[in-house]
């Protein structure tokens, strides 16, 4: 293939073309691949929500089915939380840290329970009138399927 006199590159005009078409299929694929990170966020979250529950059913296992408390009073001022309680249930404690808020991370410690991302519904009044879940029978609850017991919101 001979090359032509003096055409030593490509022209000003076919630069331009070829970098607005790579502009408009950068603009078209950036949404889609957005939507795509959050979905793979949110299946995280369910994923860890799931982890989570399965985890405070094997504490109210080992607890003669009473469902893991709020925190547990140790003496003074210190409180152990629901996360710590549900520690040793859990292979990896990333479980704890939402996906879509990495900033408000579990640090490990015994006395955190609150402000990571997750909220353990045994504080609230969950049953429209009902008893909280904290420290209660699993026979006690009387429409689990109705039962909020984690949500992905402290």
């Amino acid at each position: 293939m001979r090359e032509r006199p003096g055409s030593k590159g490509f022209t000003l005009i076919e630069l331009l073309v070829v970098i607005a078409i790579i502009a408009i299929l950068a603009a078209i694929l950036f949404p889609v691949f957005a939507r795509a990170r959050e979905n793979a966020r949110k299946s995280t979250c369910q994923s860890n929500l799931k982890q989570m529950a399965t985890a405070a059913l094997q504490y109210a296992q080992d607890y003669d089915e009473t469902m893991v408390r709020v925190n547990i009073f140790l003496g003074g001022s210190t409180y152990y939380g629901w996360v710590w309680l549900l520690q040793p249930y859990v292979k990896n404690t990333e479980i704890f840290t939402c996906p879509s808020r990495p900033s408000a991370k579990w640090n490990g410690s015994a006395t955190t329970y609150a402000n990571f991302g997750y909220g353990f519904f045994g504080i609230q009044n969950v049953a429209h009138g009902g008893p909280s879940l904290a420290a209660r029978s699993l026979a006690e609850i009387k429409a689990p399927a109705d039962v909020v017991m984690f949500s992905d919101s402290s």
